[in-house]
């Protein structure tokens, strides 16, 4: 997306000037304007008409200008759009039990009960954005956000460029690197450490990683692979190192994680794992899916679980009793986090950007043992 025009950065210092101005109030003439952002004539025109265009200002000619504050859903608002946009690389789905629809139909909800309005423009690749002083244009069809929200992130330039024009970012269960950008999303490091350290208690002591590549390959994503799954297996990593553990990476493998093919891919993790010396005791899922056909896999080959090998898996929490021992995140309140916090940095501008990190809780099940004494048998084809 190219960069704003200078014009644009000048209409939003100026409106920052006016914004506590009475209305009715005049303002600067353009020379003077010109004069004190060191600009010319015409870039200080162009940047006054963005300003009437969204009807901060209004003209009654001979170079007559005062502020017409308009009218605001919310007198309350810091912003000139108090209205929030969640834009995708990707559908974004509310229905289900996934962890993606939960997360959102949390945060639109509690958005649209305080009386935020909530826009969800088509896909991206499909629509244009343009950068406006505090806020963006969205379309076709136009729409005008002073916030918007990015499920799974976007790239770091993006991000970069939409703060700087004065929108609110903020990235749901992704950690952006941009300074002024809030982030959502599961502390990670935390989650891995829990992993780890729960399952070194039972005495395992090699430790296998099970991740998949994801079918939909955002740009920001590097080799299809989840950034929090990559955060997670690098910090399983590190907690197995200060334990004193093996933390070889040939016992985290990353495989194609398509509908098509996970099966087989997950079978031929499986085999890559018990080729290994020792062959590990305790294996952690990044996807109950995955999970699933694991255990179902080793127990085909007389592998069972959890007494020779324990399987722990990432999972939200449900209404039913997780079949798996799992680290269970809690979408809901994270949703319902992220909107409060969103309100919050559209109403008073002293709010800062923040990283908002949520713990999981580990629910215990019948897929975890104490390590067995003996390592776990060869595998049988």
């Amino acid at each position: 997306m190219p960069r704003p025009a200078i014009y644009s950065h000048v209409a939003e210092k100026i409106y920052s000037q006016i914004r506590p101005y009475d209305h009715d109030c005049p303002i600067p003439t353009i020379r003077s304007l010109a004069r004190q952002y060191d600009a010319s004539i015409n870039t200080v025109r162009k940047a006054l008409a963005i300003l009437q265009e969204q009807g901060e200002i209004v003209s009654l000619g001979r170079g007559r200008r005062f502020v017409r504050h308009r009218q605001r859903l919310d007198t309350s608002y810091c912003k000139p759009y108090p209205a929030v946009g969640v834009l995708s690389f990707f559908r974004v789905c509310l229905s289900g039990e996934n962890y993606a629809a939960l997360l959102l139909g949390s945060f639109l909800r509690t958005l649209r009960t305080h009386n935020v309005a909530v826009g969800i423009p088509p896909v991206l690749d499909k629509i244009r954005l343009k950068p406006i002083p505090g806020g963006v244009i969205v379309g076709p069809p136009e729409s005008r956000f002073s916030a918007v929200a990015f499920p799974s992130g976007a790239p770091e330039e993006l991000l970069a460029e939409l703060v700087e024009t004065g929108t609110i970012v903020m990235t749901l269960d992704y950690l952006s690197e941009v300074d002024g950008v809030d982030s959502v999303a599961v502390d990670c490091l935390a989650e891995a450490d829990a992993a780890v350290g729960y399952l070194h208690k039972l005495g395992h002591l090699h430790i296998a990683f099970l991740a998949p590549r994801q079918v939909f390959k955002p740009t920001h994503w590097t080799d299809g692979i989840d950034p929090d799954c990559r955060r997670f297996s690098r910090a399983m990593l590190w907690a197995k190192q200060r334990r004193g553990l093996d933390n070889s990476p040939d016992y985290h493998i990353e495989f194609d994680g398509s509908p098509a093919a996970s099966e087989t891919a997950v079978r031929s993790a499986i085999d890559r794992l018990w080729r290994l010396e020792p062959r590990p005791t305790g294996i952690v899922c990044f996807e109950p899916g995955i999970a699933a056909q694991a255990r179902s896999i080793l127990q085909a080959r007389r592998i069972p679980c959890p007494s020779q090998v324990s399987i722990l898996v990432r999972d939200s929490i449900g209404q039913a009793k997780p079949k798996f021992t799992t680290l269970a995140s809690d979408p809901h309140r994270m949703g319902a986090s992220a909107a409060e916090h969103m309100l919050n940095r559209l109403t008073n501008p002293s709010v800062s950007p923040t990283r908002l990190l949520f713990t999981s809780r580990l629910i215990e099940a019948l897929t975890t043992v104490a390590a067995p004494t003996t390592s776990p048998a060869i595998m049988q084809s």
